[in-house]
């Protein structure tokens, strides 16, 4: 606790002795009645819980929370499933998942980062386009841990569905999640609406954004590359995180200047294959908020193009302290419950799947493969292994 208030007070200082943290002021009854007409959306996404071997486990969609504060007539508030794919993800066929790589969190990942940032594609450029797009959990997310040698591309059909272009072809290089995720944000940057990224809880224990501030001061001839060092140094040997610390030196109502972060990690780990295809993706340009003293401060990304990102981490503020002991735009947690697929949709997929498993099975005529499918089918828990039970 010694260590960690001194690295707070050396944090504060140096912030306020280079005009690196501001505040924005909780005024809500002044605040909320200037939005008038104006539109938000907020965007999730959610996954359906399917365990089942033979067939891709992969069953996404991706719902929209839009409103109009101020407004008092039905049209106040709108949800949508914006976009919502079962099964055809990674297959051509549009049928079974037809390839060997057997990490299922990683597809299900790459499928919905990218469904995400589809769905805030979609609305930037729709007729009723909102003022501003908000993202449950990061805007620019790293993309080396999907570019290994055999991760299998999207399939064509999905490809279009993500891109909104029904006319689109691409090769398999094109449909991989690298190039493809690259050419979303790509083009979600350029619509020029304001969409921003925000990140409930910071677990990682890399303090990203700090160490970007230090060596921000290190290039300004502020610090000497020494103490940039020691502080750096004494953050990582506590454990401590950008979060963590930022929690300490912030107060109420304050985040630090947005800065532009490269999200991607060191060039070492990235895959050879895709090296030029990650320098391209854009930085994220990063603070960190603290909306009451009570709370953590929480991530908010957004691309350095942005406009009147002030105004944005005002709406922020403002979402985020609408319900008492709670510190987090309350629209996410809004669309969060609504995307979210339930256990019982969740089992209906996995039976349609069930189905098709059988269907094809019925089919091929072989016993061997319809005894399999039976026991895949009548598989509860471990039985499959025949471990015996307690």
């Amino acid at each position: 606790m010694r260590r960690l208030a001194r690295l707070a007070s050396t944090m504060r200082e140096l912030l306020e002795q280079n005009d690196l943290v501001h505040s924005v002021s909780y005024r809500p009854r002044e605040f909320w009645p200037g939005l008038k007409g104006r539109t938000i959306a907020f965007v999730d996404g959610g996954v359906a819980n399917i365990e089942l071997p033979s067939a891709a486990p992969i069953g996404i969609r991706v719902g929209s929370y839009l409103v109009r504060p101020g407004d008092e007539t039905d049209q106040r508030e709108r949800f949508n499933i914006e976009l919502s794919l079962v099964d055809d993800l990674y297959s051509e066929n549009g049928v079974l998942y037809d390839s060997d790589f057997l990490d299922i969190a990683k597809l299900r990942d790459a499928a919905r980062m990218a469904s995400e940032t589809s769905v805030a594609y979609r609305l930037a450029q729709s007729v009723e386009c909102p003022d501003m797009i908000i993202l449950h959990g990061p805007l620019v997310n790293p993309v080396a841990p999907y570019g290994l040698e055999d991760f299998p591309p999207f399939g064509s059909a999905a490809c279009r569905a993500f891109l909104a272009d029904g006319s689109w072809t691409g090769s398999d290089q094109d449909r991989q999640f690298v190039s493809l995720y690259l050419e979303l944000l790509k083009r979600l940057r350029d619509t020029g609406v304001a969409v921003v990224g925000a990140v409930e809880r910071s677990i990682g224990k890399d303090p990203v954004v700090i160490r970007r501030l230090l060596n921000h001061l290190q290039d300004q001839r502020v610090m000497r590359r020494e103490d940039v060092k020691s502080i750096l140094d004494e953050i990582i040997v506590y454990g401590l995180n950008d979060a963590s610390l930022l929690d300490v030196v912030l107060q109420e109502g304050e985040y630090v200047s947005p800065i532009p972060v490269m999200r991607q990690g060191p060039e070492n780990k990235w895959p050879e294959e895709w090296k030029q295809w990650i320098r391209d993706y854009p930085n994220a340009l990063t603070t960190y908020l603290k909306p009451s003293e009570l709370v953590m401060p929480f991530r908010i990304e957004a691309f350095e193009n942005i406009k009147d990102f002030v105004n944005v981490l005002d709406l922020i503020l403002h979402t985020s302290r609408l319900l008492p002991s709670y510190g987090f735009p309350v629209g996410l947690d809004i669309v969060d419950r609504f995307a979210k697929i339930p256990a019982w949709m969740s089992r209906s997929v996995k039976g349609q799947h069930q189905v098709v498993l059988l269907q094809k099975a019925l089919a091929n005529g072989d016993p061997r493969v319809l005894a399999f499918a039976k026991r895949v089918l009548a598989a509860r828990g471990r039985d499959w292994l025949f471990r015996p039970s307690v």
